[in-house]
């Protein structure tokens, strides 16, 4: 058992579907001071029942709600942002799932004796299909879209600056009991999972997974990728 590393992963309330539309909503429109007329506008129904259901969205803190800033006289409009519980719940529906494949995949790969380069490639193919679900575009900052992605899935990756450059540690596994027990393959499907949105991104960047390397989290650092283009003579 590891003395270091990420805590397992604290499930969500479950929703309602109106609940869960409009929490969708809130990401959908960026996750970030998201008005009661923007979600209005986007799912096509009335204001009054949007504020309901943001409301009851952030007493479940699965939102938080602050005046959005605006040059216009009056009452400031409300803003709502998804906290890293609210990602969680938009992806809940997807953990069990995940694990049971995850579960598939390392039986798999243990009882046919393959190792961490196939378990990567596994994490590559499932990391591709996961980039086009980002809602932004990441190509200028690779590393906020594998911040995007695994929020969703449920690691809780927090940014910290260190001298050496930020780097993102994952405080959360939703594999935490399977990765203590098959790190060399939950832990390398994870990394291929961040290699394979950065490459659907296209980044030129990479990003270097470190399991259980600090005392409450998995650490994730930029690195250069070997590939990268050398400059031509001219």
């Amino acid at each position: 058992m590891h003395a270091n590393g990420p805590r397992p992963l604290t499930t969500p309330p479950p929703l309602t579907p109106p609940r869960r539309r409009v929490l969708q909503a809130v990401l959908d429109l960026d996750g970030t001071q998201v008005t009661i007329n923007n979600v209005a506008q986007h799912l096509g129904g009335h204001a009054n029942s949007a504020r309901q259901h943001l409301d009851a969205l952030t007493a479940l803190k699965l939102l938080t709600v602050s005046d959005v800033a605006s040059d216009r006289p009056g009452r400031r409009p409300r803003g709502y942002t998804l906290t890293a519980m609210g990602r969680q719940s938009l992806g809940a529906g997807r953990v069990d799932e995940t694990r049971e494949l995850a579960d598939v995949f390392a039986s798999y790969l243990v009882a046919t004796g393959n190792g961490p380069r196939e378990a990567q490639e596994i994490g590559r193919a499932w990391g591709t299909k996961r980039a086009d679900e980002l809602t932004r575009d990441h190509a200028e900052q690779p590393l906020d879209a594998v911040i995007e992605v695994l929020d969703i899935l449920g690691f809780d990756p927090s940014t910290v600056h260190t001298e050496q450059g930020d780097a993102v540690i994952l405080r959360t596994c939703p594999l935490l009991d399977m990765a203590h027990g098959s790190p060399e393959f939950i832990c390398n499907i994870h990394q291929g999972l961040i290699d394979g949105v950065l490459r659907r991104i296209g980044a030129r960047e990479g990003v270097q997974l470190l399991p259980f390397s600090e005392p409450d989290g998995c650490r994730m650092t930029l690195k250069t990728p070997v590939d990268q283009p050398k400059n031509r003579a001219s």
